[in-house]
């Protein structure tokens, strides 16, 4: 190793310990997100009470089971349920430690930095959800992948191969216990497998070299069946607690794939097919435009391993672009390969390049701004602006400041009864996503109680809106003991092109109030 190689290792190493800094600095500040208070609550249940049971609207039981044990060994805490995907979010640079040889040295540093201070894979690895786990063993599948090949193509032991395969299996059911996103990863990577056995003709042969007993195919064959059994397992003993229930397998396939069909047929979250360039361009610059421009630099190259990941970048962000469940971390998916094959690409051009010709300076010139307004990006976002509805990776945010006094507000008022078995009545059954998170040490909570009914806890939460709202007509019905704090559960924009102006690219300023979801806290207080 050159001195030149030595350096780019010790700048590859301080990269990790900043990914891992940057997930978990201040993990637990925020407060949970709705998404994450609905996982977190499950979660809860299944560590609190040992009930579990598989909703596809909440996608599979991984993370449930892994972050239970983590809540039993650190309490039921948000940090506690961030750490796991703050941990797999920053791991993920190791695994581009086996894919030098094939994106470069530079290439492997330069994606550890896009990987490292990515906006997009920052936040959601601070971020109680499956998908850094997805991109994690989606990450670990194609090292396994390239580890195998390598193996082969150089004729080593069958049993190391065996073990690349062994652990691509385990990663492969990992991901579809994580989130039926799974499947489509899988049926991407067989579509690609079937194209190549396609044009490199493998077919015209086959039938004669099984009928043979060809050894190099049979034990070819005999190997992929063992990393079929070897995701079936997996995913039975996480679906159905068995090492091979098929029925049980079989049942959470249907149930997965008929949920998401109908979601995406009524297009509960709908959007433009164009939805995720834009999150794209104003979070990922350098990784969109040098991504793009790798694939065509490597097509022309012929290069397999980076046509399958352009392959892979391309066809995600076509998938994702048409399906009708339009949600901003559903970006890692693409995201990831792009990461790839532009810090390959970087890694490649930039030494050859001539930079005091007019296509190098811009070049550099181009890379230097968009990565640092990448930087500035992730900087704000995931530290500063980690809850504005004006930041389109949020998707929908709490006001923590308020959401933050109501939670202060209920536990000062219970330490004034009886703890948390003071009685809380909540009239709004649209916040049970939030509530049964942070209610769910509180054993005496009255759910979806009638506006007809008394209402004299003294804890009482209502619904509140513009105009005349809920909560005005239980204030007029409430005794002068009574205390009122307005909060909010979360709020949103509808985007539209003319919120785009510099003022919003560098400070997301709006020209309009976001909507929201409001709610009110009448309390007692007893002294």
């Amino acid at each position: 190793m050159n001195k030149k190689d030595s350096s780019l290792y010790l700048i590859f190493i301080l990269i990790i310990a900043l990914a891992f800094f940057l997930r978990f600095y201040h993990l637990e500040e925020r407060v949970f997100h709705h998404d994450e208070a609905a996982v977190g609550f499950f979660t809860y249940r299944l560590f609190n009470d040992n009930i579990y049971s598989y909703d596809p609207s909440f996608h599979g039981p991984f993370i449930y089971y892994a972050t239970a044990e983590m809540y039993r060994r650190f309490g039921d805490t948000e940090f506690a349920s961030r750490m796991l995907p703050a941990f797999f979010g920053a791991a993920m640079l190791f695994l581009l430690f086996p894919l030098r040889k094939h994106i470069g040295t530079r290439g492997m540093v330069l994606a550890a930095f896009f990987l490292a201070l990515s906006p997009s894979f920052v936040y959601y690895s601070r971020f109680y959800r499956e998908d850094i786990f997805v991109s994690f063993f989606t990450l670990l599948t194609l090292v396994c992948a390239v580890k195998y090949v390598e193996n082969y193509g150089e004729g080593r032991s069958g049993i190391l191969r065996l073990f690349f395969l062994f652990l691509a299996g385990v990663s492969l059911g990992s991901m579809v216990a994580l989130k039926e996103t799974a499947y489509v990863s899988i049926a991407l990577i067989v579509l690609f497998i079937i194209l190549f056995f396609i044009r490199e003709r493998w077919y015209r042969d086959l039938y004669e070299k099984i009928r043979l007993r060809d050894k190099r195919t049979l034990g070819i064959v005999a190997e992929g069946l063992f990393l079929v059994l070897v995701i079936l397992i997996v995913i039975s003993l996480f679906y159905t607690g068995k090492v091979f229930d098929f029925n049980g397998m079989k049942d959470a396939f249907e149930r997965a794939i008929s949920h998401w069909y109908q979601m995406h047929s009524i297009e509960r979250i709908g959007g433009p097919i164009y939805y995720y360039l834009p999150i794209f361009a104003l979070y990922e610059l350098p990784v969109l435009v040098f991504g793009m421009a790798g694939i065509i630099y490597f097509y022309s190259r012929k290069n397999l391993l980076m046509t399958f990941i352009a392959f892979w970048a391309l066809t995600n962000l076509i998938m994702y672009s048409y399906i009708q469940e339009k949600v901003p971390w559903l970006i890692l998916n693409p995201l990831l390969p792009f990461i790839i094959i532009a810090a390959a690409y970087l890694g490649e051009i930039l030494p050859q390049m001539n930079f005091r010709s007019l296509a190098g300076a811009f070049t550099v010139i181009f890379l230097v701004a968009s990565s640092a307004f990448f930087v500035y990006s992730s900087v704000l976002f995931n530290y500063q602006r980690y809850t504005d509805t004006a930041e389109p990776l949020i998707q929908a945010a709490q006001p923590p400041q308020k959401f933050s006094q109501f939670l202060d507000k209920v536990k000062e008022i219970s330490r004034q009864y009886e703890n948390q078995s003071t009685p809380i009545q909540l009239t709004d059954a649209d916040l049970e996503t939030m509530f049964l998170w942070y209610m769910r040490h509180y054993s005496n909570i009255k759910w979806k109680v009638s506006l007809d009914s008394e209402l004299n806890a003294p804890l009482i939460v209502v619904h509140d809106s513009d105009g005349e709202s809920e909560s005005d007509v239980v204030e007029r019905s409430l005794s002068k003991d009574y205390k009122r704090l307005d909060s909010a559960k979360m709020s949103w924009y509808w985007f539209k092109p003319s919120d785009v102006t510099l003022d919003y690219l560098l400070f997301r300023k709006m020209d309009r109030a976001p909507g929201d979801y409001r709610f009110t806290l009448f309390y007692k207080p007893r002294y």
